[in-house]
């Protein structure tokens, strides 16, 4: 079932498109886009219009997906964005505020993940919070040296918690917020970030205005990219939150649910 809201729209001057990953572009726990899907993308960057991958995951742990090559990526839920040949936009956390993260942390008995633009460590193990990476295809490893961890730019942290401990893992922080798509686990980035900031960025860099923009998104963390969005798209199957504020809803991402959408906006 699909729903369009009374907006207006200027197809023709589309020129780059937000993907998230899971459930979006791809069902959870695959991990290789759908064949008829790779020839919809092939016809969208044919036509000039620039594919992104929007994640939340690490810039280490993006998929390969076959047959596809997308022309940026916004990663740490818009924390550290890039393209094959530079970096364009990094926001890492704060130093005291991730400080106090850790020290909130023991106090609720959770490990901590930490991640840099090259690795993700945890403060020690714990099953909840590898269920969590594990979700994405991703290991967690322990770190044998937090101190230099932590003199590190750190762009994202994970915990498994649910969202009633939200206020008690931010305690007494100042820069810090949580987005989360799942609801056991959570990820900590700066309180003026976000996948909408990312994208800001990213369309800042390539000269692109905000009336030439789309996004496809289903969980809470890809909330802020569907309503920056001049075109928001939320997943059938996404949460009634993203539903609420996007322009038009499509079928679920295991019914061709961005392909449908691309033909329902005639860029097919």
């Amino acid at each position: 079932m699909t729903c369009d809201k009374d907006v207006p729209y200027n197809l023709s001057m589309i020129k780059i498109i937000f993907f998230d990953i899971d459930n979006t572009l791809i069902p959870l726990g695959a991990t290789q886009i759908e064949p008829k899907l790779i020839n919809a993308l092939h016809q969208l960057q044919a036509k000039g219009i620039k594919l992104v991958l929007a994640t939340g995951r690490p810039s280490f742990y993006l998929p390969h997906f076959d047959h596809i090559h997308f022309d940026a990526f916004l990663t740490f839920n818009g924390q550290y964005c890039f393209n094959a040949t530079q970096t364009i936009y990094a926001n890492p956390l704060s130093h005291k505020d991730i400080m106090t993260v850790l020290e909130n942390a023991k106090q609720l008995h959770k490990a901590v993940a930490l991640t840099t633009s090259k690795k993700l460590e945890a403060t020690y193990y714990q099953s909840e919070l590898e269920r969590y990476f594990a979700i994405a295809n991703q290991s967690m490893s322990i770190t044998n040296d937090l101190h230099a961890l932590l003199h590190q730019d750190i762009y994202q942290m994970m915990i498994a918690t649910k969202e009633s401990q939200d206020m008690q893992v931010l305690k007494n922080t100042h820069h810090l917020q949580i987005v989360r798509w799942i609801d056991f686990a959570a990820d900590i980035i700066p309180l003026d970030g976000g996948k909408a900031k990312g994208m800001e960025a990213m369309i800042k860099h390539y000269g692109i205005h905000k009336d030439e923009t789309m996004a496809f998104g289903d969980g809470g963390n890809d909330a802020e990219m569907v309503q920056f969005a001049h075109i928001g798209v939320a997943m059938g199957n996404a949460l009634d939150q993203v539903k609420a504020i996007a322009d038009y809803v499509t079928s679920d991402v295991d019914k061709d649910g961005l392909i449908n959408a691309f033909s329902h906006f005639g860029l097919l």
